[in-house]
C-alpha cells in the first residue's frame, strides 16, 4: 500500500469515527423527551441524523475503495475523537437549547474535518474522495444555519418551561436577525 493510500485511509477512518460519534448522540437526542418540547428542534435533529446515516454509508464505501476496512476504524476511533468526545461523551440534561448548541459545535467540527479530508484528497489527486468530502460539507452547512436559526427559540422555550421568562417570540426573532447580520458583516470583511 502506498503512503498516500494510508494517509487517505486515516482521514476517512477519522471521519467515520466523528460521524459515528455524532450519530450516537443525535440518536440519543432524537429518542429523548427533551426535543418534544420544541418540535422545530426535534425535526431538525431527526433530519441531521438521517444525513449522518447517508454519510456513514458513503464513507464506508470510500474506505473499501481505498483498501481499508472497518477493523482499521476500531483502531483509530480513540485518537480521532479528542475534540468531538468532549462534546458528546454524555447527554447533558434535558435542555433543548443545550442540545442544539452542542449540535452546532459538532457539525462545525465535522465540517472542519471534512475540509481537511477534501484538501488532502485534492492534493493527492483522489477526486472521488474529494467529491464525497465536499458533498458532506454541503450537506452540513445548511443544517448548521438551520440550527443557528432554531437556537434562539429553543433557548426561549427552555426558559419559559423553567418559568424564568414569559415567552416573547419577538426576542427570538431579534436574536436570529442580529446573528444573521453578524454573519453577513463577517462575510463582507473578506
Amino acid at each position: 500500500m502506498t503512503e498516500q493510500m494510508e494517509i487517505l485511509q486515516g482521514y476517512v477512518n477519522d471521519m467515520l469515527a466523528v460521524e459515528n460519534e455524532m450519530h450516537q448522540a443525535f440518536r440519543r437526542q432524537k429518542h429523548s423527551d427533551a426535543p418534544s418540547s420544541h418540535p422545530e428542534s426535534a425535526q431538525l435533529i431527526a433530519r441531521i441524523e438521517d444525513t449522518i446515516d447517508v454519510h456513514l454509508v458513503e464513507l464506508k464505501r470510500a474506505l473499501e475503495r481505498l483498501g481499508g476496512s472497518e477493523s482499521m476504524l476500531k483502531q483509530t476511533v480513540g485518537k480521532a475523537l479528542g475534540a468531538a468526545a468532549g462534546i458528546y461523551n454524555q447527554v447533558r440534561g434535558d435542555r433543548v437549547s443545550t442540545m442544539v448548541r452542542d449540535d452546532l459545535a459538532a457539525l462545525n467540527f465535522a465540517v472542519a474535518c471534512y475540509q481537511m479530508l477534501h484538501t488532502t484528497a485534492l492534493a493527492m489527486h483522489d477526486q472521488p474522495l474529494a467529491d464525497v468530502a465536499l458533498r458532506h460539507i454541503k450537506d452540513f452547512t445548511p443544517q448548521i444555519m438551520d440550527l443557528s436559526e432554531v437556537l434562539p427559540a429553543a433557548v426561549l422555550s427552555d426558559l419559559e418551561r423553567e418559568q424564568k421568562v414569559t415567552a416573547d417570540d419577538s426576542v427570538a426573532d431579534e436574536a436570529r436577525k442580529n446573528t444573521r447580520e453578524a454573519w453577513t458583516q463577517g462575510a463582507g470583511v473578506h
